[in-house]
């Protein structure tokens, strides 16, 4: 059971509504070489934190390893220059998507999740899939980002009920159509 001490504090006081979210500038760019151990903490905390309700302990420490080599994890981003989302002046987020529009990585901070970081590193995804004409993004997503995904117009091709390390450890190949935009045309988004 998930104890939400926000809902439950909200629910003891008598007719409070709560406050809108508060905006939040998110910038999308590059990464920066030095940045890597940042994004480290953005792929281990989410691994280890969000996906820990979906996946086995032993699992997160195999996708995410305390003892990361941090001479490999600089390669591979220097490798795959992700899309990083910063917000108050903190990487929130990180995405890497390949040439033919294949999503690898894809994760965001738990201190900053529902809050628009993973929309915009989508939309940076998407316009950057259209200017290079791609027909498609793909994506092999967890059981915890599932939903995430298909809020966004991916539709799941394949479901496998993988295990590994002897416990269960779902995932989903995901699809995503993009529509040609007219010339001249910015349209981000699904």
């Amino acid at each position: 059971m998930v104890f939400d001490v926000e809902s439950s504090l909200l629910s003891t006081i008598p007719h409070t509504t709560p406050s809108p979210p508060i905006p939040v500038v998110i910038v999308i760019r590059r990464y920066h070489p030095g940045e890597e151990p940042a994004i480290w903490e953005v792929y281990f905390r989410s691994t280890h934190e969000t996906n820990a309700r979906d996946y086995h302990s032993e699992l997160l420490d195999r996708w995410a390893p305390p003892d990361r080599d941090m001479d490999e994890w600089r390669e591979r981003l220097a490798a795959t220059n992700p899309f990083v989302a910063i917000v108050e002046e903190r990487i929130a987020g990180m995405a890497e998507v390949d040439a033919a529009g294949m999503i690898d990585y894809f994760y965001v901070h738990p201190e900053f999740l529902r809050r628009g970081v993973g929309t915009r590193l989508m939309e940076e995804i998407e316009a950057q899939a259209r200017r290079e004409n791609l027909p498609a993004l793909e994506a092999e997503v967890s059981l915890t980002a599932k939903m995430f995904f298909e809020a966004l117009g991916f539709q799941v091709t394949e479901a496998r009920e993988n295990v590994i390390l002897g416990h269960p450890a779902p995932n989903f190949s995901m699809r995503k159509k993009l529509e040609k935009s007219p010339p001249g045309s910015t349209r981000i988004g699904p």
